[in-house]
């Protein structure tokens, strides 16, 4: 099973979540996956560590669009399908990859978008749950399928990947929190079908006491926009040049 997905991920070094990501990308490779990482610009040392794991490594210094593009376009020659996911979600990695994979198998759609449960929902910060709230209301309106559009990893056909090169955006610096939701939106107008596998998880630790509201309505900006673009709608949104 593990053959037929590539994982695409990103990282760029912090203090904050350090050990974090490496404790993923250690799981990954322990459990044979198949993983590329694109590179912000962290240390030497903390890339040769990556590099030790056998994992692919790209390195791009243009920002956050920059590596998602690379990570996903990398990842989609290597396998049928990408798993997309943030590299810090180690809770998710360890465990709940292997059952999302095996219910996608099970599945009859071709795009999946991994959704939380209620209750897993309800973990997070009120004000996230309610601007998050918004943009999946917004999102399953459009696909005309509620759910949660905004944990953030999915499973994608490598085919379709490709069709990022069409994005007004591509090759550009501005806008990296929308690349996968321009993927979501392309997949509904390209007749793929979609679903949610809620097997989200519940708030990291590390991450309660971070919130940043401007944060996520600067993410929710970049999501609902290039989610649009996808669709090839007009939306009023703050493009960043």
């Amino acid at each position: 099973m593990k053959d037929q997905f590539a994982v695409a991920t990103f990282c760029h070094e912090h203090k904050g979540n350090r050990d974090l990501m490496l404790q993923s990308l250690a799981w990954l490779a322990t459990n044979g996956y198949k993983v590329v990482v694109a590179d912000g610009g962290s240390t030497p040392q903390f890339l040769r560590e990556i590099e030790s794991m056998g994992h692919r490594l790209l390195r791009t210094s243009d920002g956050l669009r920059s590596q998602k593009e690379m990570s996903l376009l990398g990842a989609s020659e290597a396998a049928d399908h990408v798993f997309y996911c943030e590299v810090d979600k180690y809770e998710f990695f360890t465990t709940r990859l292997e059952e999302t994979l095996r219910r996608y198998r099970e599945l009859p759609f071709d795009y999946a978008v991994i959704a939380r449960e209620q209750s897993e929902f309800e973990s997070f910060p009120m004000v996230q749950r309610e601007i998050e709230a918004a943009e999946s209301n917004i999102i399953g309106y459009e696909l005309g399928l509620a759910g949660d559009y905004v944990y953030g990893p999915a499973i994608i056909p490598s085919s379709h990947v490709r069709t990022l090169r069409d994005s007004m955006f591509y090759g550009q610096t501005c806008n990296g929190w929308g690349v996968t939701w321009y993927l979501l939106a392309r997949a509904l107008t390209d007749g793929l079908t979609i679903g949610t596998i809620a097997t989200g998880c519940v708030v990291q630790r590390q991450d309660r006491g971070e919130f940043n509201p401007g944060h996520r309505l600067y993410q929710a900006n970049h999501i609902l926009g290039c989610f649009y673009e996808g669709l090839g709608k007009p939306y009023d949104w703050i493009k960043e040049k």
